[in-house]
Formats: structure tokens, sequence, C-alpha cells
């Protein structure tokens, strides 16, 4: 229910905030509702500053070297990665004992590639690459 109320609130604030250009210049003096745009105005911006702090805090992202799969540099990635090599001689990273979503994971490789998969496994998300081992770029990957 708090969420439902936070958002009437904000669009009643961005409402106000867009016709409030469209009024009469005389009434846009006026001291009281120059005040409340103005402190609507600051409103905006700090609940904008809070969001966008509050997701850099809850970005997680591991860079990864694709020779070895270790994890080069991270941030709030609290799982290990281990690269396999398949029969078939598809190359797999595994981050170990993250469950769920796999549509959650994102990768992004350093040079364009497009023969990779994102899956669940059974020890965790699987990271499957078609090409061969020495095609592979480093790549970072990203929870939402």
């Amino acid at each position: 229910m708090q969420s439902l109320s936070i958002l009437v609130l904000w669009i009643i604030i961005l409402l106000f905030n867009a016709f409030y250009r469209f009024l009469p210049q005389a009434i846009q003096r006026n001291k009281w509702i120059k005040t409340l745009a103005v402190i609507i105005a600051i409103v905006i911006s700090i609940y904008g500053t809070k969001q966008a702090i509050h997701e850099y805090r809850n970005h997680r992202f591991a860079y990864v070297c694709a020779r070895d799969g270790k994890i080069l540099k991270m941030k709030n990635f609290t799982w290990d990665i281990t690269k396999t090599i398949t029969q078939e001689g598809n190359v797999i990273y595994c981050i170990n004992e993250r469950y769920g979503d796999a549509s959650e994971v994102s990768i992004k490789p350093d040079k364009t590639i497009n023969e990779y998969s994102i899956h669940n496994g059974i020890d965790g998300i699987i990271i499957k690459f078609t090409c061969p081992d020495k095609e592979i770029p480093n790549f970072k990957t990203q929870m939402k």
C-alpha cells in the first residue's frame, strides 16, 4: 500500500511541474506557487539521487579472464566461477551456487561475439560459448 501512495504522490508532483510551465506569467509570479515549484523540483532531485545511489550500491559484476575463468575484478559478487570444456569442445563458465532466474545474468564481452548462451545448470548459472577457446574474449558478467 505504501508503494501505491508513493506512486500517486509522484504522479501528482510530475503533473504539477508539467502544468506549471503552461500557467500564465501572472500566476507563475505568485510567491507560493513559485515556492511550491522549487520545493517539488528539490524533492524530485533528492529522490533521483537516492535512487541512483541505491542502484550503484546494489550493482553486482565480475570481470572474468577468459583464459582460466579467474575473476580479475568484482563488486558485490559473492560467487566463484569455474571454467570447463565439454566433450563437444564448448567452453562453459559456471557461476557456482548462483541459482534462480538465468535471465538476471548478462555478459558484456570485450569484443563482439554472439556465440554464447546463458542458462541454469545443476551447479549454478552456466555461460556456454560455442566458439573455440582461443576466440573467447574476457567478459564482464552482471547481475540484475
